[in-house]
């Protein structure tokens, strides 16, 4: 079985090291410990479509392959990946821009209950204050004022 290190698999597929080691980290690539040197083998090369199934592709590592037929739906595909990213993006920030305005409200309504509070207690001493008092309150309250 014919396998390659990274630095092998990334001249042939002109993949980069970190990308192919990431897809044996997430399992979509499968690889061998030969030796102490983790290998690819050709085959799984070849089944995630990095590499042709034989090498007389004419095909150049780095460059762009022909055109398939699979190529109008990718691009449909890129697309609606991009335009569902920019949604994203606007739900993001409207999600930030209700927080703010969910946090601005609560401060309001707790400033608006201890004005609540404070007018309850403005009418309660105006009530007070208003309350007429009879005359013989009046005498009885002033002679106690001269007592104390």
């Amino acid at each position: 079985m014919e396998s390659y290190t990274f630095a092998q698999a990334e001249q042939l597929t002109g993949t980069t090291r970190k990308a192919l080691r990431n897809r044996v980290y997430r399992g979509q690539l499968e690889s061998v410990l030969r030796g102490g040197v983790r290998r690819i083998p050709r085959s799984e090369l070849e089944r995630v479509g990095l590499l042709g199934g034989d090498d007389e592709t004419g095909e150049v590592p780095g460059m762009p392959r022909e055109p398939s037929r699979e190529t109008p739906m990718m691009d449909e595909l890129l697309t609606r990946l991009e335009r569902q990213a920019g949604e994203l993006g606007e739900l993001r920030v409207l999600t930030r821009e209700a927080d703010s305005l969910r946090s601005e409200r609560e401060r309001l309504l707790g400033e608006l209950h201890e004005t609540r509070a404070q007018v309850t207690e403005l009418e309660a001493r105006l009530a007070e204050v208003q309350r007429p008092r009879r005359w013989w309150r009046r005498r009885a309250d002033a002679e106690a004022s001269t007592a104390a």
